[in-house]
């Protein structure tokens, strides 16, 4: 890549970066045997530290790529196979219905076509192992038939750590060093986030809000197999460079077989989702979304979690691609794919497009509306006027549980009833009519739904529940009261 390419993706990111008020960046730029880093901005805007390619910082669901080829590497050491039911090597292993318990393999939660939807507020549950979470999976009803169609589950991931565990013994994120980041240099990429809080070059995360906010880190660890690992432009380049030579590490030997490597990377089943202007979805491989560009095939995954986000891609067989992370974590897309589509055209030598127009319509920022697309009102349009609670604020009061979802709590605090959703606490219930509550910032993933609660009694007329429409697609999960 010329010095004029990138001083042109340089100027491309900072307009990008400013239109969408971005703290910080760093990209990797892979072409041939060369890498090109580019550091932007803070990592923090509370002290103004740079952010730069050793920025430890969030990959959010690119971590998936990493879950998959530890699987691949599990296959190839015996551990498992791919195609075997999960039921005949995990004991006890079960979906919600009979015949997907008994036929879902690995390959089956890797590819996303099990037939449960998102279910997102049913992780992260830090308070269970990873292992135990794999009983939980039963609960949880599905939406559409088993393997008919792809549908995004970050559950499933989060369930093929628990596999990998459950085979091997070990905690998925020895795992990880063990097979991947120990064998190609990546020093600084972590699992946990106790280990990545121990890095004096940490991101810290922000969100828009009327104005750029730091906000807390977001602990994910059990559902870690999803999107937890965080990392560093430079261990993100080694990690892309193992993809571009064929999954062979830095010492030329195969971390996976060829037949392994192309597995990884073919799809799986169709899938659409958000892509570059001028890109075509061709599927879902094993933690990797093919895509084809201008008759170029390119593999790629967003990544996203709570105040960062991250992009992977590479053209197989040009020696080409790019990883960038972020420290805001929407609007992402925006901002991923005007970098994307400037280094396609440069790495296919099509003719450069004004990539910042495409994505910016032009205006000096970005609207308000465009940070707040992760948040969906889903309460009822008509409301009964004139009724109120069927009991005082102390009945309602209790842990509840669903054995998909685990426990959540409904306490009374100076007369008003707030809900506790496992570590997300102090949710306040404003009564909207008869025993039917509505909840703001329920969190499932990185979107933030406002849903109604409605109690239930029992047949001696004390509260024996709620329910709660945590997935719109499926009927509202119940959550049952435990008996003090």
């Amino acid at each position: 890549m010329t010095p004029d390419y990138l001083a042109g993706l340089r100027t491309l990111a900072e307009r990008m970066m400013a239109y969408y008020s971005i703290p910080g960046c760093a990209m990797a730029v892979l072409d041939g045997g060369d890498v090109h880093f580019l550091d932007f901005g803070t990592r923090d805007i509370e002290t103004g530290a740079p952010f730069d390619r050793d920025t430890v910082s969030g990959i959010g669901s690119c971590t998936k790529s990493m879950t998959a080829a530890a699987a691949l590497r599990l296959e190839e050491q015996g551990f498992l196979d791919l195609d075997a039911p999960i039921a005949s090597y995990v004991p006890g292993f079960a979906l919600w219905d009979e015949h997907a318990s008994a036929l879902c393999t690995l390959r089956d939660l890797l590819c996303h076509r099990t037939g449960v939807a998102g279910h997102d507020g049913a992780w992260p549950d830090n308070s269970i192992s990873r292992v135990e979470y794999l009983r939980r999976l039963k609960y949880l009803e599905p939406n559409a038939s088993f393997r008919t169609v792809a549908q995004y589950s970050n559950v499933m991931y989060a369930a093929a750590g628990g596999v990998l565990e459950a085979v091997t013994g070990q905690k998925w994120e020895t795992l990880m060093e063990e097979e991947l980041f120990r064998p190609l240099g990546m020093t600084h990429t972590h699992c946990l986030m106790g280990d990545a809080e121990k890095e004096d070059n940490l991101a810290a995360p922000h969100w828009w809000q009327e104005g750029l906010h730091r906000i807390p880190l977001w602990n994910i660890d059990q559902a870690g197999p999803c999107g937890s690992v965080m990392s560093t432009a430079r261990d993100m380049a080694r990690w892309l460079a193992f993809h571009i030579r064929g999954g062979l590490g830095p010492d030329g030997e195969a971390l996976l077989t060829p037949a392994h490597f192309l597995d990884m990377h073919t799809p799986q089943i169709l899938m659409d989702y958000p892509h570059v202007r001028g890109g075509r979805s061709l599927g879902y491989g094993l933690g990797w979304r093919v895509m084809e560009y201008h008759g170029h095939i390119v593999q790629q995954h967003t990544g996203k979690i709570e105040g960062y986000s991250a992009f992977q891609f590479y053209l197989p067989g040009l020696g080409k691609g790019a990883v960038y992370l972020q420290n805001l974590h929407a609007p992402d897309n925006p901002f991923i794919f005007a970098v994307q589509g400037y280094l396609l055209d440069a790495f296919t030598g099509r003719p450069e497009d004004d990539w910042y127009a495409v994505y910016t319509e032009r205006r000096t920022h970005a609207p308000e509306d465009m940070y707040h697309h992760l948040e969906h009102d889903c309460m009822p349009e008509s409301v009964i006027s004139g009724t109120r609670p069927s009991r005082r604020p102390e009945a309602y009061c209790g842990l509840y549980e669903n054995p998909g979802y685990g426990l959540f709590r409904v306490r009374a605090d100076g007369g008003r009833l707030f809900l506790d959703e496992r570590e997300v606490t102090g949710l306040g219930l404003t009564h909207v009519h008869y025993d039917t509550f509505r909840v703001e910032g329920v969190k499932e993933d990185t979107d933030l739904y406002t849903l109604p609660l409605t109690f239930v009694a029992g047949p001696d007329g004390a509260v024996a529940g709620f329910t709660f429409p945590l997935e719109p697609k499926v009927s509202p999960v119940f959550f049952r009261k435990i008996p003090q």
